[in-house]
């Protein structure tokens, strides 16, 4: 019973991650956009949308997903940031593979992505989606296992005598 009760607890947690996490990307990928589509940044507007969301992720997560788990503790700040920063370090590195190493370029987008979504839609883009899907994978284990760890039960939320 207490088995169940508790993969309950983890799947409506994971449904709010998700949530936030949908958040965070459209926050992501607008700041993203802006900045690839009028300046032509890559990196650079990888590293601003990127912290762009985490700010709106800590927000969300420690207040709603997370809050049981929350302590807004100096340690579990810097354990964020770590984590987040290892994630984002992740995305730049998959980004780099998919336009170096695997070729996703604006001119390889260009010859197959149809005309109304060329002018929006490029190469980087694509590859900005990968690299999201991988690091939101790092990201949901890096803070469930480091940042918001669950709690040591108390001896009174045991049951065990003092």
């Amino acid at each position: 019973m207490e088995r169940n009760a508790e993969a309950k607890r983890t799947v409506r947690q994971m449904a709010k991650f998700l949530v936030v996490g949908v958040l965070n990307t459209l926050v992501d990928f607008a700041v993203f956009q802006t900045l690839n589509l009028v300046f032509g940044w890559v990196y650079a507007a990888q590293v601003l949308g990127y912290t762009c969301g985490v700010v709106n992720s800590y927000l969300w997560n420690s207040s709603w997903t997370f809050r049981e788990q929350r302590t807004r503790s100096l340690r579990e700040i810097a354990l964020f940031v770590l984590v987040n920063l290892a994630s984002m370090g992740v995305s730049l590195g998959v980004i780099w593979l998919c336009r170096e190493v695997f070729g996703v370029t604006n001119e390889w987008a260009a010859r197959w992505m149809p005309a109304f979504l060329a002018g929006f839609i490029k190469g980087d883009t694509i590859a900005k989606l990968i690299a999201t899907a991988v690091a939101i994978m790092v990201n949901y284990l890096g803070n469930r296992l480091f940042v918001f760890r669950q709690k040591p039960a108390s001896a009174a939320e045991t049951g065990a005598e003092s």
